[in-house]
């Protein structure tokens, strides 16, 4: 009867480590989940954002000269985006003619200016924010932008 009586404190004083053991795994394992969730949502951006961006150069440097407006641009990208130009606050997308070669914008020029072989650029842009910053010691938000440059085929 005594070593049972022994066995049964012995247990039970374990069981209060085992719950404090679980506490901290238990906070460190969520937290990497939550990181892993995180990472997802904004490789996900990433990768919907860098498609739309495509998307819509390629549309402008088709349409160029033809009477496209940035508005209609704006939309196809938008829609490229599928919903996560909500996961940017002031989600912007714009159109600009740049120089082949480096890539800097041709002040006092529209994107439907730029002539056969010129670049037109698309961007987006915006600030991300995590879901948990202060759980993952992140930043509260994160300066976002996609862009792509390509050549045009109008004009």
């Amino acid at each position: 009867m005594l070593a049972n009586l022994k066995k049964y404190k012995m247990s039970k004083a374990r069981t209060g480590a085992a719950m404090v053991e679980m506490a901290f795994v238990l906070v460190i394992f969520l937290m990497l989940f939550m990181g892993i969730i995180e990472y997802g949502r904004y490789y996900y951006l990433v990768q919907m954002a860098n498609n739309a961006v495509r998307e819509g150069a390629r549309y402008s440097v088709v349409h160029t000269g033809d009477g496209t407006t940035v508005t209609q641009v704006t939309d196809l990208v938008t829609t490229k985006m599928n919903g996560t130009n909500n996961m940017l606050s002031g989600f912007t997308v714009t159109l600009q003619n740049v120089n082949t070669s480096t890539g800097a914008v041709i002040t006092g020029t529209n994107w439907n200016d730029a002539q056969f072989g010129s670049a037109i650029m698309v961007r987006v842009s915006g600030t991300y924010t995590p879901l948990t910053p202060g759980l993952l010691f992140l930043t509260s938000s994160i300066a976002f932008s996609a862009t792509t440059i390509m050549n045009s085929e109008g004009n």
